[in-house]
């Protein structure tokens, strides 16, 4: 994981010119797929984070965030909670002047679990495929929807991934 974040760092640095940094947050509905059992409910939770936009010309822009993500699922009358430390990198397409595109992978560190899951030995690292649309509201203030749907396992012993909707509201400077 550092590994990634150091390159990331490094590929992005000679950008700061063309670059701005942000900060958003906002809600998480997230959910466990997979051969489990059928009954897991959404969970709705929260992210917060950081941002850097990297302008590759004047309508394609890369952008890495460092997210605290709370995510998980509901099973009958229990929680589920998996905070993570959530690292996606997404290649963001402008359309229109202040709608976007936005794609890439997604790197997470299991931070914390609920007691109730740490049974299942739960997998320290996870991955995935984000994608979704931003809206600039105005001049730095934007809206964002995502889709995140993870290709590992969240533990060694299940076949559940992670699947997060998130809504959130950010700022860039």
């Amino acid at each position: 994981m550092k590994k990634v974040l150091l390159t990331i760092f490094l590929a992005f640095a000679g950008f700061t010119a063309q670059a701005q940094f942000g900060i958003k947050g906002g809600f998480n509905f997230a959910n466990l797929k997979g051969d489990g059992p059928d009954n897991f409910n959404v969970l709705t939770n929260w992210h917060i984070g950081v941002l850097y936009e990297a302008d590759l010309n004047s309508f394609i822009s890369v952008q890495p965030e460092f997210l605290y993500s709370a995510q998980g699922a509901k099973l009958r009358n229990e929680e589920i909670k998996l905070n993570y430390f959530s690292v996606p990198v997404l290649l963001k397409v402008y359309v229109t002047d202040g709608f976007n595109l936005q794609a890439g992978p997604q790197f997470g560190m299991l931070l914390s679990e609920s007691d109730n899951f740490s049974r299942y030995n739960s997998e320290t690292f996870d991955f995935g495929l984000t994608g979704g649309l931003e809206y600039f509201i105005t001049d730095g203030f934007f809206v964002q929807a995502r889709y995140y749907q993870g290709t590992k396992d969240v533990t060694n012993n299940t076949d559940l991934k992670n699947t997060v909707v998130s809504a959130s509201l950010g700022f860039i400077f």
